[in-house]
């Protein structure tokens, strides 16, 4: 075998490692824009609704919206950075406290006094923690910039898209044939009218989880049980996934409390999630896209697994999309179904 006859299956191999390589960060992108425009939907929603409802232009109820959300921003980021700030530093002192208690009471046994470090092994010890947590902090200050820049594309994007929406409708319509671009433009309401009422239905959710989740931790008297809530709301922004990574601080804080408290914490968490599967959901299915279980966390599980949190973050809209874009362009028009949402057993 010559060295030409390697050369294309190298130059294949090549190719498709310096594509794998630029497939994930390129998807990356898209989807911090698509959250982008996903967040345009929820700005260019509530500024209709304020420009149908009060006597306000589109461009007033526009910058009004965009206010209120800064604002609400920035309060809950001043808020829940000086609790997590002042919480962190109780936490430290504790461990700190817990550790030398500790030590001290294993310095009464005979036995223990070869298993415990002397000084020079205690301090080279916290040295090396000392470089392991500096490290730490590096790459959580890291991650916390690329969170902060993604935002910011998004909101930038979002306020965009929402500030002047029919511009960027006309631009893409214009990529299709002339033919095609009546049902390019039915096919563009139609996932923006489902992104809109699946955005709804998540607020909706979002809301009422956030507010039974602070009045709950509230009685069992787990420490910020409204920044628990926040977080419990945010998360639910997350369908499937996001109720159990909420439950995990609250679980944390209530051990801080004793241990039967957070034993009661993950029954009142089982009982929230059974209110939201049989009366919340069910409440908001009339407005909300309905989303088939199994479809929703496979995705999940997919865009997870190749992209990170921002797949499993968008993993749900995403599907809203695919599903309008399968019932239209393929059940409706290449299947010639007249009904291409709605499943008969007849």
């Amino acid at each position: 075998m010559t060295f030409r006859s390697l050369l294309w299956p190298l130059l294949l191999v090549a190719l498709i490692f310096a594509v794998a390589d630029l497939f994930i960060p390129t998807v990356s992108v898209l989807l911090v824009v698509f959250a982008g425009l996903l967040f345009g939907v929820f700005i260019n929603g509530l500024a209709g609704f304020a420009d149908r409802h009060a006597p306000l232009s589109y461009r007033m109820s526009f910058m009004l919206v965009v206010t209120v959300i800064l604002l609400l921003f920035a309060g809950g980021v001043y808020y829940l950075g000086a609790q997590v700030v002042q919480r962190t530093d109780e936490l430290w002192s504790q461990l700190q406290t817990a550790s030398e208690d500790a030590t001290q009471r294993l310095k009464q046994y005979e036995f223990s006094k070869q298993y415990l470090p002397d000084s020079e092994q205690m301090q080279s010890m916290v040295r090396q923690q000392g470089d392991s947590a500096v490290s730490g902090v590096l790459g959580g200050l890291r991650s916390v910039g690329w969170a902060m820049t993604g935002a910011i594309v998004i909101f930038f994007v979002g306020a965009y898209a929402a500030y002047d929406p029919r511009l960027y409708r006309k631009g893409l319509v214009k990529l299709f044939p002339t033919q095609r671009r009546e049902r390019v433009l039915e096919v563009l309401d139609q996932m923006r009218s489902a992104l809109g009422r699946w955005i709804v239905g998540r607020v909706m959710s979002m809301t009422l989880v956030g507010v039974l989740t602070a009045i709950g931790l509230w009685f069992l008297n787990v420490p910020l049980p409204i920044t628990l809530g926040v977080v419990a709301a945010l998360l639910t922004f997350i369908p499937n996934i996001g109720p159990l990574l909420a439950a995990v601080p609250q679980v944390l804080l209530a051990l801080n409390v004793g241990t039967d408290t957070a034993i009661y914490v993950l029954v009142f968490n089982v009982a929230l999630q059974g209110i939201e599967s049989y009366l919340i959901t069910p409440m908001i299915q009339r407005h909300e896209v309905t989303l088939p279980p199994i479809l929703t966390i496979a995705a999940q599980l997919w865009m997870g697994i190749t992209v990170g949190i921002i797949g499993v973050m968008m993993a749900a809209p995403l599907t809203v999309v695919v599903m309008v874009l399968i019932q239209m362009l393929y059940i409706h028009d290449r299947l010639g179904d007249p009904n291409p949402g709605e499943l008969t057993t007849d």
